[in-house]
């Protein structure tokens, strides 16, 4: 896809829009988990990390359901499948990953707080973008070193107050 310089900014104004809708569902996602959470428990229960990953990935694909036959791509996609069967195993791979990676965010979910699940999943997220960066040459605007560089303030922050919170504990229960 080759952008026109006119659609750049229209681009960019997207994809700032995308990222800010994405943290926007991570704080309802992690406020939802940890409600959940909260009344399992007083009923007894504990939530496994399957059972998240389960009902999360069922909802996932209704949502996709719907929306692929509102839009009428059900059979386009269909069609490309079998016009393109090497595309299959590219399916198949893509979906194993997802399924472990999945695996490793719901079992952080299920067994710890859904606030370090965001800081695991953000930190992964900036690694990620400094990886493609240093690997593969991609550039990356003043801008954009702000944003990477605010995210690792975020995160350091984050980690510096439970450490000093757990310090806190510490001190109190040895006292």
């Amino acid at each position: 896809l080759i952008l026109q310089k006119s659609s750049s900014s229209q681009s960019s104004s997207l994809g700032v829009f995308f990222i800010l809708l994405s943290l926007v569902m991570d704080g309802i996602t992690g406020g939802v988990q940890k409600r959940l959470k909260t009344d399992m428990s007083r009923i007894g229960m504990s939530p496994k990390p399957y059972d998240f990953m389960l009902f999360t990935n069922i909802y996932m694909c209704i949502v996709a359901l719907v929306i692929s036959l509102a839009l009428g791509e059900v059979m386009t996609g269909y069609q490309f499948c079998a016009d393109n069967p090497a595309i299959m195993k590219l399916v198949v791979q893509f979906s194993i990953c997802s399924a472990v990676g999945q695996s490793f965010i719901f079992y952080t979910v299920a067994h710890f707080d859904p606030l370090v699940c965001s800081t695991v999943t953000t930190t992964r997220k900036i690694f990620s973008v400094l990886l493609s960066i240093f690997t593969k040459g991609h550039e990356m605007s003043s801008q954009g070193w702000t944003g990477v560089g605010i995210a690792v303030a975020g995160i350091v922050s984050e980690v510096h107050a439970k450490i000093t919170k757990s310090r806190r504990i510490k001190s109190k229960v040895s006292m």
